[in-house]
């Protein structure tokens, strides 16, 4: 597994804030768009993050253009990290930017906070054709009526896919299956005795499943 060709580096500009994100471009430059949004950066999370490189590398393998990046005030991103508050604005941004960059449909995919950032993202108004979400720390959201319609309509607003472990704590599929209820396009898959960080095998597993729906065609109407 893995993707072997060049890696680009690129800034991505947050243009209302004045700053710019650090990325990195994978795979083939005319390919179809994917932005991968990383873990929480106060854990450590960053684009370098091995499930992210991992599913980059994996999509570019696939024929998708891939773009990774930091959020803000992380690594060689500018602005100040805000725990949350404020952090879709740059999956919003990097939707755009690979957008701009490729003329191509764009999917979305994030792991863990980055799960969280990526569907607070498409439920303010960000497009993206797919949506994986990629164990969800679903406790961050229970119990917060606002944080819950943030899900539901992300979740409708494109084919979702659902994965998490099933020995994962953080993430309670039934609560994400809830929250997808009577969307129109959900699948869900479960990564039997898997954890909220997944290796090896698991992790090969994880990004089979993941690519697959992410590269299966556009659906008729999206862009």
């Amino acid at each position: 597994m893995g993707y072997r060709g060049a890696m680009e580096p690129i800034a991505i500009p947050v243009v209302d804030e004045g700053f710019s994100l650090q990325g990195a471009l994978h795979g083939p430059a005319h390919g179809p768009g994917l932005v991968v949004c990383h873990p929480h950066p106060a854990f450590g999370g960053s684009m370098d993050a091995p499930v992210v490189v991992a599913l980059a590398e994996a999509a570019a393998a696939a024929g998708l253009r891939t773009l990774r990046f930091d959020f803000r005030g992380v690594g060689g991103s500018g602005g100040e990290p805000t725990g949350g508050h404020d952090e879709h604005h740059d999956v919003q941004a990097a939707l755009a930017f690979l957008r701009d960059r490729t003329g191509q449909p764009v999917a979305l995919c994030g792991y863990s906070f980055g799960a969280l950032m990526a569907a607070r993202a498409i439920a303010r108004g960000a497009h993206a054709t797919r949506l994986a979400v990629v164990a969800l720390p679903t406790g961050v959201v229970h119990g917060h009526d606002d944080r819950v319609a943030d899900m539901r309509a992300a979740f409708a607003a494109q084919p979702t896919l659902f994965v998490a472990g099933t020995a994962d704590p953080l993430c309670n599929l039934g609560e994400l299956r809830a929250w997808g209820e009577g969307a129109p396009a959900v699948t869900v898959e479960e990564l039997p005795g898997v954890g909220h960080f997944p290796a090896g095998p698991d992790l090969a597993d994880l990004c089979t499943r993941v690519v697959r729906f992410l590269a299966a065609p556009v659906p008729s109407g999206t862009g």
